[in-house]
């Protein structure tokens, strides 16, 4: 956090809470810049900064300041939000408001870049242009005592005594800012040193970002401390670094799509000669089949021959088998006959050999 003309605050979203954060002591009394996630009734993020003890600020009391707040987009910083006003902060008018600074549903949107893992980072800068003169109320070492009309040589040695006071303490405010800035931009510097060495695939991610970028704002701020070349080198990378991670996604994003596209063509090929074989497989066995077809059609046209002929030769046989059948039925009943004259006659035959044995027995003797 700077502490000399702005500041910056990482602001965590919760639900209902409204955020108080002291940016820095510019003020005698401080200020703090107050955000309300939810709106104040209009769907809007509203900030506010305001001294932070304004109850106690004295009579006179006034302070001119120019305001700069920025809402950062933690994924294209070209795209940060940033407004900025001029006001003068006096008792009963200690603060100044953004009511309507960015839409809700933007902010809120996760593809937006405004809210990432539920964190929001929003820059504040002041410059305190004028300082008005406040009466003796306010604490005696930054007090100015004026007195409307000053005649005597005695004022002139207290207005002289004030002044070299004055002089006095702005000096050592100085020093102890000077101080205060140089811890802040070599602790910044550490943090740069051990954050650019990180591969590109590590700062992309949302936390190493949002360091770079706040770290690169803290040195961007204090380039007097840095060679001229350095300075240089810092403002360029500021410049660069967030058009460089919006490259390396962009790039991510092609190479997955081409990744995408070769693994989705590699199983479309895959596919394809699968088909190919499939159809190389159905296109044998039908030409398989057609040699079969062909050998069956020969054989049943042989079969159809074999037919013709043996339906031909029964006929033949049947032709033949009735001429044998009328014979036999005539010679049928020409035999009836002829049985009984085998019978008569076999008998006869008999009675015969009988009476031949009778007659060959008188002349031949025993």
């Amino acid at each position: 956090m700077s502490t000399k003309n702005g500041g910056f605050c990482i602001i965590r979203l919760k639900k209902g809470l409204v955020l108080h954060l002291d940016l820095a002591e510019l003020f005698k009394y401080g200020r703090r810049l107050l955000a309300y996630p939810k709106g104040k009734g209009d769907e809007h993020l509203s900030l506010y900064l305001e001294v932070a003890n304004k109850d106690s600020l004295p009579d006179g009391w006034s302070r001119t300041a120019n305001l700069t707040i920025i809402l950062i987009n933690q994924k294209n910083s070209t795209m940060s939000i940033k407004q900025e006003a001029e006001h003068q902060f006096k008792k009963g008018d200690s603060g100044w408001r953004f009511a309507s600074f960015f839409p809700l549903s933007k902010l809120h949107d996760k593809n937006g870049g405004y809210l990432v893992d539920g964190t929001c980072v929003i820059e504040a800068e002041v410059s305190v242009t004028d300082v008005f003169p406040v009466s003796t109320d306010e604490p005696s070492d930054y007090s100015v005592h004026s007195d409307q009309s000053i005649d005597s040589m005695s004022d002139l040695d207290d207005a002289e005594s004030i002044s070299i006071k004055d002089e006095s303490f702005l000096k050592s405010i100085s020093r102890e800012s000077t101080s205060s800035i140089e811890d802040v931009a070599s602790s910044a510097k550490k943090r740069f040193d051990k954050l650019i060495s990180l591969p590109l695939d590590d700062l992309v991610d949302p936390e190493n970002e949002t360091a770079m970028i706040e770290t690169l704002s803290i040195l961007g701020d204090n380039l007097s401390l840095f060679s001229d070349d350095l300075a240089k080198q810092i403002m360029q990378l500021k410049a660069n670094f967030p058009i460089t991670l919006q490259k390396w996604r962009d790039l991510v994003q092609v190479k997955e799509n081409c990744q995408h596209s070769l693994s989705t063509s590699e199983i479309t090929k895959n596919l394809l000669e699968d088909s190919v074989e499939t159809e190389k497989g159905i296109k044998t066995q039908l030409e398989e089949l057609k040699i079969r077809e062909e050998e069956l059609k020969v054989q049943l046209e042989a079969l159809q021959n074999k037919s013709q002929r043996l339906v031909k030769e029964r006929l033949d046989v049947s032709k033949q088998t009735q001429q044998i059948y009328a014979l036999a039925e005539e010679q049928a009943g020409k035999i009836g006959g002829k049985e009984q004259e085998l019978s008569v006659a076999n008998k006869n035959l008999e009675d015969l050999k009988s009476n031949w044995s009778s007659m060959k027995s008188f002349f031949v003797e025993g």
